[in-house]
């Protein structure tokens, strides 16, 4: 093997290993912001499940004087 097809090697072998990293990179990223609108979500039902609790809860307690 000569230097000339030993530099063509490395260069393709470190073209793969930057397609292969970017690929996971982004791959990374979604997942990242697929994450972040889930937790926002999850918030926003867990805010709705404490207000319909607290309109239960008023709903259920025995009024005052009975």
């Amino acid at each position: 093997m000569n230097t000339e097809q030993l530099n063509r090697a490395l260069r393709m072998t470190i073209n793969d290993l930057s397609d292969t990293s970017n690929g996971t990179m982004v791959a990374n990223n979604l997942l990242s912001i697929q994450l972040e609108e889930q937790l926002a979500e999850n918030q926003r039902l867990q805010a709705r499940v404490d207000e319909l609790k607290a309109l239960l809860d008023e709903q259920t307690k025995p009024a005052e004087g009975e």
